[in-house]
């Protein structure tokens, strides 16, 4: 009898790792703690949404939720934890667009297109913002600025190959002018110096920069979504001056390569039941951050799409890490 059911369980096994994963089992899953791998350093923007997630789902699914911060080579290190855990979903990521950016400036240990995408959890435009000495107020006089006097416009960024890097690169080709791109080695020095005006403009997450608008110490000139920012409602899109500019930061969860369906899509429903819950979708907003219903299909769409874009637009600007 205890030969039969070790048998049945064996079979079970199998065909979880084909796909095909019997209700009864599916039925069995979580039935121990779940580890949220985050690849960032703790106190960042991900820490908030994380934690929060974390909470509700405990809730849901009646385990423990847990969160583990893995931070180190440009989030390389905790993705490549997550790429070579076990495929039962007790252990996932929380991380954001730059895993697929990465695959094309660093040697990576892991084959990122293998990851299993679960949901889009949040997304955000970046925001361009300048010290309050530029002699332009808005992008349309950056633009004019600009292009009379090449190269003069000096941005910041928290490093080569990140998103406000990649979006300032985006920024500059889109609008056919050239400016000094500076990457720092972390978002602290670049902020300070901007603020203390050695450079000129930076691009950023809305949260990061907000404190320092309320303060007079950097002047918002527009956001890199299609639309304007419920947050600061009085700053344009850069697409009302560059039609078609968008650019968005977003934050997802993974699973482990092959994880199977049924554990994917009961991830899924308990995450999708904690962005509708109405105290953290206010939370995120009052973070700047727009909450997403996105099924593991959609977001796999995504991923793909990004993983694509990022490969043709990283060779077709030539951006290497320093």
């Amino acid at each position: 009898m205890l030969l039969n059911r070790l048998q049945l369980r064996s079979a079970l096994l199998v065909l979880a790792f084909l796909g095909f994963v019997s209700p009864i089992w599916a039925a069995e899953y979580p039935s121990r703690p779940i580890k949220i791998i985050v690849p960032f350093a703790p106190g960042g923007g991900s820490d908030v949404i994380t934690r929060l997630l974390a909470e509700k789902m405990t809730a849901d699914l009646g385990v423990p939720v847990l969160v583990e911060n893995k931070p180190g080579a440009s989030s390389i290190i905790g993705t490549d934890a997550l790429a070579k855990a076990a495929p039962d979903g007790y252990t996932i990521l929380l991380t954001n667009r730059a895993i697929t950016v990465n695959p094309w400036l660093f040697k990576l240990p892991f084959d990122t297109a293998t990851l299993t995408p679960v949901t889009e959890l949040v997304s955000s435009p970046l925001l361009l913002v300048a010290n309050p000495a530029v002699p332009y107020k808005n992008i349309k006089d950056l633009i004019a600025y600009a292009k009379a006097n090449p190269n003069k416009v000096s941005v910041g960024n928290s490093g080569a190959g990140q998103l406000p890097h990649l979006a300032a690169v985006l920024f500059a080709k889109s609008s056919a002018t050239e400016m000094t791109m500076v990457n720092y080695k972390g978002s602290g020095s670049s902020v300070t110096d901007l603020i203390s005006g050695q450079i000129n403009l930076s691009f950023g997450t809305v949260p990061s920069f907000m404190q320092h608008i309320k303060s007079g110490t950097v002047i918002p000139l527009g956001v890199s979504s299609t639309s304007r920012n419920p947050s600061l409602p009085n700053v344009p899109s850069i697409g009302e001056t560059i039609p078609g500019f968008e650019l968005l930061s977003w934050f997802g969860i993974f699973a482990p390569p092959q994880t199977p369906k049924p554990i994917v899509d009961r991830l899924y429903q308990s995450i999708r039941k904690a962005l509708t819950n109405p105290d953290l979708k206010a939370r995120l907003n009052d973070e700047g951050l727009d909450t997403i219903d996105s099924t593991p299909e959609k977001f796999d769409q995504l991923f793909k799409r990004d993983i694509a874009f990022w490969q043709k637009f990283i060779k077709d600007n030539n951006i290497k890490l320093d």
